[in-house]
Order: structure tokens, then sequence, then C-alpha cells
């Protein structure tokens, strides 16, 4: 029997961008294979900590990324690809040049209350604020590579930073700064190569004939673009904090080696279980719409889950049965005394971040769509879970983080759920 076609190339994009996200996975895995095993546990905790920051507030940043997305995505329909690079420097840069020196002296204003909240120096904090808005800047050219469908640059470009913080960071450990300081300073080199390299594709692109005219045509979207942006800012922001809180709320609440430690665990868990994350950005640009249901919408949401849902199942399951052999391949061998505990969090996490990764592909679908009544049910989701770590912390201690977490992955998962 034919095997059925690919016409929409979600499969073959969805590929690209699942081995982009392998390249980038395994610097990950290599600097924490680096880092967990040069810094000691309260260095690496406050890494991996200030780490789920940067990773926590990307996601409201990805509401950059999506409304640009969207937008170019209905220009690039509509035949104006001539008027995306006029789209991209009119609308959605200026966030990034106010955040940018705003950030870093808000938080060194405030860098000795921000370090006793998370038990940690101050100037880490510092670095950390400096590079979200870097990170923002990172996020609107993978809107911009989204919204006309370059994959390849998409897949590969954002992995760079990746690269070099794996290289810049192994080599100022091995130079002896083992400190978390010198270790996101690698990370902070990393973003910055992005930006650079979505300037020269920016370059690359053709321009209307008569951008002024261009400038003036409202094109499609563009009266509901503040909207958009606004609600999928809470969306995300909400995904966000149950994708990435984890970390944090270790290191604020639970003593700082038992943080290192579950820092370790919700590093495999969060490694496996989000691999498929990247279908959602092949996704995203082949059903945007106004509102509308574009036809064969439908068929390719379940194309894409059935993809994800059989790497999450299998990513999953090597955590499940075997959460020693991720761990010895990221941190070498796990102390005697400590290996129960650790195997437990990390089939804990594992479990809890699952529904997480295919809800991931129902908001995107919901958002490309530009219909948030659903996504934004995802607050309340996420209150629950901060909440229920609180009021669970006494009796369960560290799995107070992954039983609260499951709860609230759950619910956003059934509340995403719908018959397109």
């Amino acid at each position: 029997m034919p095997l059925p076609r690919d016409d929409s190339g979600l499969l073959r994009h969805g590929a690209l961008m699942v081995v982009g996200t392998l390249a980038g996975a395994a610097c990950n895995a290599g600097f924490h294979m680096v880092s967990g095993r040069l810094l000691d546990a309260s260095a690496y905790g406050a890494l991996v900590a200030m780490l789920g920051i940067v990773l926590a507030f990307s996601q409201p940043m990805l509401a950059l990324q999506n409304t640009l997305a969207h937008r170019i995505a209905l220009l690039c329909r509509d035949g104006r690809r001539s008027d995306v690079p006029a789209c991209f420097r009119r609308w959605l840069p200026w966030p990034v040049l106010l955040a940018v020196p705003l950030l870093p002296a808000a938080a060194w204003l405030f860098r000795a209350p921000l370090g006793a909240f998370w038990n940690t120096d101050g100037r880490l904090v510092v670095l950390t604020a400096a590079i979200l808005p870097l990170t923002m800047g990172m996020s609107l050219f993978s809107g911009l590579w989204q919204g006309m469908q370059s994959f390849f640059w998409l897949a590969f470009a954002p992995q760079a930073w990746g690269v070099v913080r794996l290289l810049l960071g192994t080599a100022l450990m091995f130079a002896g700064f083992r400190t978390a300081t010198a270790a996101l300073s690698a990370q902070f080199a990393g973003v910055l190569l992005v930006l650079l390299l979505g300037g020269l594709y920016l370059l690359r692109l053709p321009r209307a004939p008569s951008p002024a005219q261009a400038l003036r045509e409202p094109g499609p979207g563009h009266a509901s673009s503040g909207r958009y942006l606004v609600l999928s800012c809470l969306s995300l922001v909400a995904y966000g904090l149950l994708m990435n809180l984890d970390t944090a709320l270790a290191k604020h609440w639970f003593p700082a080696d038992a943080a290192g430690l579950f820092a370790k665990a919700a590093t495999i868990a969060r490694t496996a279980v989000f691999l498929p994350v990247p279908i959602a950005a092949a996704l995203f640009p082949k059903v945007a719409s106004d509102g509308t249901l574009p036809p064969g919408s439908a068929q390719l949401l379940r194309r894409a889950l059935l993809y994800a849902g059989l790497l999450v199942a299998a990513a999953a399951a090597v955590c499940v049965a075997l959460p020693s052999l991720p761990w010895l391949i990221l941190y070498g061998p796990c102390p005697a005394d400590l290996q129960s505990q650790a195997h437990l969090l990390v089939r804990a996490m594992t479990l809890a971040m699952g529904p997480l990764a295919l809800a991931y592909l129902l908001l995107n679908f919901e958002m490309a769509q530009n219909r948030f009544r659903r996504p934004l049910l995802l607050l309340p989701c996420a209150l629950l879970y901060i909440l229920g770590t609180a009021l669970l912390r006494a009796p369960l201690a560290l799995l107070s983080i992954p039983a609260s977490l499951l709860s609230a992955s759950l619910l956003s998962l059934l509340l995403l759920s719908r018959r397109p």
C-alpha cells in the first residue's frame, strides 16, 4: 500500500525541526555533563535555577515570535513576501530595544534582595536579567524564520547559542572559573551569535519596490496585532510557568543540595520529554488563519499529535524504565546514598511533564487560528501548580513539585483538547 503523501511538508519539516532540536539537546546535554561534574551542588543548583528563569520568561517572549510568525505567514500566503522586512522592522523590535538596558539596570538596583530570594549571588541574577531581553530578540528572528517557513534556518540557527555555551562554558570551567556566573556568561555569548545570524538573514530578504507604500498598507491582521500579542503573551506565560518553573521553586523552597539534586533530575526529564515540541513550530505557519479553520488543518493537527505522541512515549519510557542511564550519561554515577531518591525524581518529573509536550501542540494550534479562549485557561492551571506545590511541600518534600505539576499538566491537556 502506498504511503500517504506529505504535500503540506509537515512531517518533513517536523523531522528537520526535531533533528535541529536533537543537535541542540546534544549541546545542552554536553553542557550539563560538564557543569554538573565541575560545579558543586550549590553552584549547579543556582545555575539551573537561573536557566529555568530564562526558560520560563522565554515562553512569553515566544508571544513576540508567534505574533510575528502569524503576521508573516499571512503576508506570504497573500504573495507579499517583499513586505516582510518592513513588517519586521516596523512593529516588533521596539520591546527588545527598550528592555535591553532596563532589565539589567533594575536587576542591578535590586540585586541584594533578589539574590537573597533565590539564595544565590546577586551578580548571577543581574546576568540573567541581561540575557532575558536578548533572548527576546532571538525569538523575533525565530518568528521571522517560522512565518516564512524557512525551517532549515529555524531548526539550526537558534542552536548556535547551545554550541557556543558548550564550548565557551567548558573552556571557562576547565580554566578554573567554576562558578554559575561563568557558565551563564557562555550562554550570553551564544545568544549574541544567534542575533548576528538573524541580522544576516534579514539582509538577504528582497525588499518591496516602495517601502514607504508598504508601510502605509495595513496588511492582514494589522488591526488585531496588539490584541494577538497580549493574549498570546498571557497564554505563553502560563505555559512557561508550567514547563520551566520547577527548578526555581526547588531553589526557593528547599536546601541547596536538595535543589541541586532535583535540578539534575528535572533537566533529564525536560530534555527527554520536550524533544518533539519543535513539531509545533512546523505546524504553526501551515494552519495560520484569521480565525477560520483552513481546509486540512484538522488532519494536520492529528498527524502532528500522533508524531509527537510517539516520540514522547519513547523518550518517557526510557527515563521511567532506566532512569540510571540518562543520569550516568549526563552526570556520571549517582552516589549510592542518593540513588533511590534521584531515580524517583527522574521518573516523577518525566511523568509530570509528559502531558505538557502534547499540550504545547494544541496551544500552538489554537494560537495559529487566532483563538485564545482555551489557551487562557492555562493561567489557572499555572496558579494551581504553584499553590499545590506550596501546600504539599511539607508532607511530600521535593515530590510536591512533580505531584502538583502532574495535576496541572493533565488539566491543561484536557482543557486544550478539542475537535477542530
